[in-house]
């Protein structure tokens, strides 16, 4: 109820990104609830990233929600409701565009940055995590030269989620010379305004480090035949007995907890 209410105060133009937010009585009076209510309310808007407490100096709007947007795009990774490879897939779908118009869009100071970036990649090939972050930093760069806000937010929510699945899939890029040269020829493809082939270069990265990832995932397979399956949900499991005939819900539920013994899978 308070978020729809403070939703309702950006909407009238009361609050705008970045604005601090009323004192606490004086909201609680706007918003017509209690000070109680409003405290707890705020508490769980912080969390989430829709608010910024700053201590002795007020609650403010985020100016910016793509953070918050990438947070829940990992929980939703964490509680198995998408996967790695799914984003992948929307790589495959979505790089290839941006790269077109980052081609046609970059300006010297876009280009810059993503030079910086390469030289950043081939000085750090002995260290995997900064390497990581400077690949992430050449693929953002090239998402900032598409001048599109829309695809920079979608793109910087996607990268802050399966910057993990890039640490994992690194250590089985045998040749990262070879890796460094993919990116250095979409470099040139952009820097020269070749738009198809920017389009196809990136694209083809996309599906060869697809492809680690489901290399990673087998081996893990290989390894632990239960590490990566699907953990089943409350709901799952509800839906589970409900379908069986009444007389075997018990054993269900039996064979439920022998699985579950000591709090883990046997």
């Amino acid at each position: 109820m308070v978020a729809r209410r403070i939703e309702s105060l950006v909407r009238s133009g009361d609050l705008t990104r970045g604005s601090r937010l009323p004192s606490e009585p004086r909201l609680a009076e706007m918003l017509d609830v209690s000070r109680a209510s409003l405290r707890e309310a705020l508490k769980g808007l912080v969390f989430l990233g829709l608010l910024k407490a700053r201590a002795g100096d007020g609650t403010y709007l985020q100016p910016s929600l793509s953070s918050m947007a990438t947070r829940h795009l990992q929980w939703m990774l964490l509680l198995d409701e998408i996967k790695y490879l799914e984003l992948y897939e929307l790589r495959e779908v979505l790089e290839p565009a941006v790269a077109a118009l980052a081609a046609r869009r970059a300006t010297r100071d876009d280009l810059e940055q993503m030079r910086s970036a390469l030289d950043g990649m081939k000085r750090a090939a002995n260290d995997p995590r900064a390497f990581v972050e400077h690949e992430m930093d050449f693929h953002n760069a090239i998402t900032r030269a598409s001048k599109n806000g829309a695809i920079q937010s979608t793109m910087q929510m996607m990268y802050g989620a399966f910057s993990e699945g890039k640490h994992r899939v690194l250590p089985l890029v045998h040749d990262l010379a070879r890796h460094c040269a993919r990116h250095e020829r979409i470099f040139r493809l952009i820097a020269s305004g070749d738009a198809t082939g920017a389009r196809r270069a990136i694209n083809n990265d996309v599906r060869y480090a697809e492809s680690l990832l489901r290399q990673n995932l087998q081996d893990l397979q290989k390894d632990d035949p239960h590490r990566i399956r699907r953990k089943p949900t409350k709901r799952m499991a509800e839906s589970r007995v409900s379908r069986q005939p009444p007389d075997a819900k018990s054993v269900v539920r039996e064979k439920h907890t022998l699985k579950t013994f000591g709090g883990k899978h046997v």
